[in-house]
């Protein structure tokens, strides 16, 4: 190259080297360290960080949890469900195919959600809608309550195969995850990302009234949801629509779970398990004639060994007779 002509200017430095590079000299000018130690931490760093990342954002955002047994503990009160709603088996609940990342992760197109029950069987949660009580199927022999199939009418036709975030809160007594589900809305109001409470659709329509338990009341993570579901409920008793146009005394399910919660009421597995814990611990249980566990275990325990000795006596007799007969016989041929 003549001398006269400059040489061209060496080519700009990408924006992450420069980075790089006055990250390496921080380090050298803080600890000292020659810079072949430096380029060999700062890539070991880099790449442990963003492994751990990739495993946080995985775990909390992208892995499908099959059951409710699978929900890590630190999930409840922080964290959301996004699913497919593939049935529904009473008027306040639902099971839930867990769908992490939706359309965005190929659910739906890249991806299907299982139909049928062998293939969907230990692949859903069962879910318990916060804050409302519906009236109660007929289950285990007890009767249904006035309204219960319209309930679950209702509730079918708005959940079942449609998609909706299902906060979770708690587990309850039957293994459900209580949780407060909402749904995108229709129309434009959906695509600005509106959603529907299915709880408060219920109690606007008059299909379920407020949870009036003692014990677990929830209404979801948003404050003043307790007096929406209120208000909600008083403005459905006043048009009398639903549960609140039924002619006659009304019944609340919880009224009506206390009314076949106890021995009066038809055969159910809690009442099953109270008479065997009885039993085991020898008191008198209703229908046992005042028979206590202790005593009648004892009768037949004796039979049993009555009945033992009557089989042994026979044989012991037979095998003695056989002996002596024996020695008999010898004694005479000798």
């Amino acid at each position: 190259m003549p001398p006269w002509i400059s040489p061209p200017p060496p080519p700009p430095e990408h924006p992450l080297i420069r980075s790089y590079n006055n990250l390496k000299s921080r380090i050298a000018g803080i600890t000292s360290l020659p810079p072949s130690t430096i380029d060999i931490i700062l890539p070991s760093i880099t790449a442990a960080t963003a492994t751990l990342t990739l495993v946080y954002v995985y775990r909390n955002f992208l892995k499908r949890y099959p059951d409710s047994n699978s929900l890590p503990p630190h999930f409840f009160r922080r964290k959301g469900l996004y699913g497919k709603v593939v049935s529904v088996g009473d008027a306040d609940n639902f099971r839930l195919f867990h769908t992490p990342g939706g359309r965005l992760t190929g659910w739906g197109w890249l991806r299907q959600v299982p139909e049928g029950r062998k293939m969907l069987k230990g692949q859903t949660i069962h879910i318990r809608i916060a804050g409302v009580d519906a009236p109660e199927g007929a289950h285990f022999g007890k009767p249904s309550q006035p309204h219960s199939s319209e309930s679950l009418t209702y509730l079918s036709n708005l959940l079942t195969s449609h998609n909706v975030r299902a906060h979770l809160l708690r587990r309850d007594q039957y293994e459900r995850v209580v949780c407060s589900v909402s749904m995108k809305r229709n129309g434009i109001l959906g695509l600005l990302g509106f959603k529907h409470d299915v709880g408060l659709l219920m109690l606007k329509s008059g299909m379920a009234q407020v949870y009036e338990g003692t014990y677990g009341i929830e209404f979801g993570k948003r404050q003043g949801m307790e007096k929406k579901y209120r208000a909600a409920e008083e403005e459905a008793r006043a048009k009398k629509i639903g549960i609140w146009g039924l002619k006659g005394k009304y019944e609340s399910p919880g009224q009506y779970k206390a009314r076949f919660g106890g021995k009066e009421g038809p055969f159910t597995p809690s009442t099953a398990i109270a008479d065997k814990g009885k039993e085991s611990t020898g008191e008198k249980v209703k229908g046992k004639r005042g028979v206590s566990s202790s005593s009648s275990t004892a009768a037949n325990l004796g039979e049993e060994t009555r009945g033992r000795k009557r089989k042994i006596e026979p044989v012991t007799t037979t095998i003695t007779t056989k002996v002596v007969k024996r020695r008999k016989s010898e004694i005479a041929t000798k």
